[in-house]
């Protein structure tokens, strides 16, 4: 499922792409073989020891067009601010589309689901102030509940009409979509997972 998320971005060789939540590196990796290894990705992340995971990941996968950057992706940098064609945001989430990889997963607390789409918003409107105008956001979660997936992105669409959905196709049994998929393994055989693309204007 999260390989879908560069596919879905439609990411092309020579682009400009910011993963803003990039650890363990997957998707980065996934946008950079995409872009034949042509153009520049950026992948930050909150914890910088993760990211010599996606240093050595990146260099072992002989990937050029991949460098790191620690930060916390609800802090505006304004060196970002419309540079990049792309950009990612794979979210702090419940994991609940993943339980059954990480059954601890059901231990975590109540209060902690409830100020996860307080965070997501966070991200998914600073991520917007980097999108170059034409350019594509995506945002995903390894979550199947509404409250951390459309409804987070129907409250910020309704905050920036600067962006719109933005349908993408995928092969059966997916097909044609309006911008936005929720996968569930009974249905597709993935994990539990939710991907919208959007479009700025």
């Amino acid at each position: 499922a999260a390989r879908l998320v560069s596919l879905i971005a439609g990411v092309q060789p020579g682009q400009k792409v910011l993963d803003l939540c990039a650890a363990p590196g997957g998707k980065s990796f996934s946008a950079a073989f995409a872009m034949e290894d042509k153009g520049e990705i950026v992948s930050c992340d909150l914890h910088e020891n993760k990211l010599k995971r996606i240093q050595e990941g990146a260099a072992r996968l002989d990937l050029t067009s991949i460098t790191t950057s620690a930060g916390d992706g609800r802090v505006f940098r304004p060196e970002w601010a419309e540079r990049f064609d792309t950009v990612l945001v794979d979210a702090p989430c419940s994991g609940l589309g993943i339980i059954r990889k990480k059954p601890d997963v059901r231990y975590k607390k109540a209060d902690d689901l409830f100020t996860l789409p307080v965070i997501q918003t966070a991200l998914l409107d600073n991520a917007a102030r980097y999108v170059a105008p034409g350019g594509v956001l995506v945002y995903s979660t390894c979550t199947i509940l509404p409250e951390e997936n459309e409804q987070v992105t129907d409250a910020f669409l309704t905050e920036h009409s600067d962006f719109c959905r933005d349908g993408f196709t995928l092969p059966a049994p997916v097909g044609e979509t309006e911008g936005q998929l929720t996968l569930w393994p009974q249905r597709h055989g993935t994990d539990g997972f939710y991907i919208c693309r959007m479009k700025r204007t």
